[in-house]
């Protein structure tokens, strides 16, 4: 019997879905309800039985400084007797494809402990992720200057706008993803710090966007005795503002024997490095995002370049199956047009559809990837690229 995919057809269908993520991760999606309202929810179907599904979010990510228009790929699983069989794959394209028609969408990126599978797709590791912890008490006085206020979500999200162009990867969060986050991180508490002189007199932080930073914390038990702060999300401007910040989350309290952040809310490197007296961090290895260009020509004019390389190359990208893709490439003053259909020249850079996810995104250097293999073109025109790359490194802050 033939096995169809696409989308869950009615709840009977996504049903199917969540049972075989129960069977994949031991549990189901968080407040699911909300990302197949806001998402594509794909499932493979066998006659009246669901083999598998997954969950496509669209928004944007940030690249070079740009938002471009992108999505997530979420809870993808397979029934375990049916693995194997190239069904996370068509699950993956399908949703993929509508992500691509129905949004809009460029690229996709994905949290997956599996990327050599992704590899054989054409997506790439971006980063890896870590999570931090460490003992309140090795915290320096923070500076003085700073108060704590409770900011709203507005607040918050301004500050998120005036960093995030910085790195390449993070979210611009839809509409819905600030009550999602709640309902999945329930009682967390939000904690911002604002210079003193910015303070308005009602007691809660300025309109004008002076919100230094923000830590959203939940608490954990601790044993024997104490709790742990458990910070979800964290953005500061400045490495002053951080110690500020990190005494608001452990209140200087001994009840809090230990911050942790959780997987992906510090970029690696972790600012931690410069910003504590003595270093007694804990560092855990998650595992990386990945990434594909679902349409390179677009993908490469939508993302922001440094504005300082000029000139032209030729572009080859290879498909898994061995397809080539030529594209004749000009850039300027941080844009760059790229042209389908050129043909071969001494200067053309010949790279896997993989390799150019992980330079797109600023994880994998052309020069490096040469050496590895996974790329080859004149140093001359690899250096170009990468100069032309140059600026944010890659940090994808939002799990989902």
């Amino acid at each position: 019997m033939e096995t169809r995919v696409r989308t869950a057809a009615d709840d009977a269908e996504f049903e199917g879905y969540l049972a075989q993520t129960r069977h994949a991760f031991g549990k189901v999606p968080y407040d699911h309800a909300t990302l197949r309202a806001h998402g594509v929810a794909t499932v493979a179907v066998r006659g009246t039985q669901v083999l598998g599904g997954g969950l496509f979010l669209p928004f944007a990510q940030h690249f070079g400084g740009r938002p471009v228009p992108s999505g997530g790929v979420a809870w993808l699983a397979v029934a375990p007797w049916e693995r194997g069989a190239g069904l996370a794959r068509r699950l993956t394209e399908e949703g993929t494809d509508r992500l691509r028609g129905e949004h809009g969408a460029v690229l996709a990126c994905a949290w997956t402990p599996a990327p050599g599978m992704y590899r054989r797709w054409g997506w790439e590791a971006a980063a890896v992720a870590s999570s931090y912890v460490f003992d309140p008490a090795e915290l320096p006085a923070p500076p003085p200057g700073y108060e704590t206020v409770v900011p709203d979500e507005a607040a918050c999200a301004r500050l998120r706008e005036r960093l995030s162009p910085g790195w390449n990867g993070p979210l611009r969060r839809p509409a819905w993803w600030h009550g999602w986050r709640q309902r999945v991180t329930e009682g967390a508490l939000t904690l911002g710090v604002v210079p003193e002189d910015s303070r308005t007199g009602t007691g809660s932080a300025s309109r004008r966007g002076d919100l230094a930073g923000y830590a959203t914390v939940t608490v954990e038990p601790h044993r024997p005795w104490g709790v742990t702060a458990v910070v979800h999300d964290l953005w500061h401007e400045g490495l002053d503002a951080l110690p500020a910040l990190l005494a608001a989350v452990g209140a200087r309290s001994p009840q809090v024997r230990e911050i942790r952040f959780r997987r992906s809310v510090l970029p690696r490197p972790s600012p931690l490095q410069w910003a504590l007296s003595r270093y007694a961090v804990r560092e855990d290895g998650w595992y990386p995002w990945v990434l594909r260009l679902l349409d390179v020509r677009r993908a490469l004019q939508a993302r922001g370049w440094d504005p300082q390389p000029r000139g032209g190359l030729g572009l080859e990208v290879v498909s898994p199956e061995g397809r080539t893709a030529p594209y004749a490439l000009t850039f300027e003053d941080g844009l760059l047009h790229a042209q389908r259909g050129s043909h071969p020249s001494p200067r053309t850079v010949r790279l896997p559809s993989a390799t150019l996810a992980a330079w797109y995104a600023g994880g994998l250097p052309l020069r490096q990837a040469a050496r590895l293999g996974m790329a080859d073109g004149d140093g001359r025109d690899l250096a170009l690229l990468d100069a032309l790359a140059a600026g944010p490194a890659p940090w994808l802050p939002e799990s989902f």
